[in-house]
């Protein structure tokens, strides 16, 4: 049986698509960045190994963001898991080279409209560390409202002040 993979996704300066072999050394730099680091879960992946297994582990909703021009791997997005075809989760991740640049704005804006046009979702969510300020400004600029901070709670196998973001797709 053939694996789903994550449709293209063009936007003015990127492609959305599905993650590659020849992503892995940009996805070891990104993940191995101290600033990266920071906010994702305990023992994110370092190393070629699990970087290959991301690769193979790819689905229908977790896209690689590459720079059009290029085809370069700049980062992911994904909608790590879906609720009763309803309720989706966001998530996203960029090379620290490539913050501040709107990228992050414009892979995810695609998603959120791949989120309402093809599957059909009525509401999405993000879950993210409250210390993460650009984290939290991105995801309000992208039209999401901020529900609870939840103090002390799991995020991604660690314990952090969790801010719980919704927004109807």
């Amino acid at each position: 049986m053939t694996k789903k993979e994550a449709p293209k996704i063009q936007t003015e300066r990127l492609v959305l698509r599905p993650r590659a072999e020849k992503d892995i050394p940009n996805m070891i730099k990104m993940f191995n960045n101290d600033e990266v680091r920071e906010f994702l879960g305990i023992n994110p992946p370092r190393d070629e190994h699990s970087m290959l297994e991301m690769v193979r582990n790819r689905t229908e909703t977790k896209w690689t963001v590459a720079l059009k021009d290029t085809d370069e791997f700049i980062g992911d997005v994904m909608i790590p898991e879906i609720a009763e075809g309803y309720l989706g989760e966001i998530g996203y991740r960029f090379m620290r080279e490539h913050w501040g640049g709107g990228f992050a704005y414009e892979a995810v804006s695609a998603v959120i409209e791949h989120c309402k046009s093809t599957l059909h979702l009525k509401r999405l969510f993000a879950t993210i560390d409250n210390k993460n300020m650009k984290s939290k400004k991105l995801i309000e600029k992208l039209g999401f409202t901020l529900v609870a901070v939840l103090p002390e709670s799991h995020l991604h196998g660690r314990v952090a002040d969790v801010a719980y973001y919704s927004r109807l797709v």
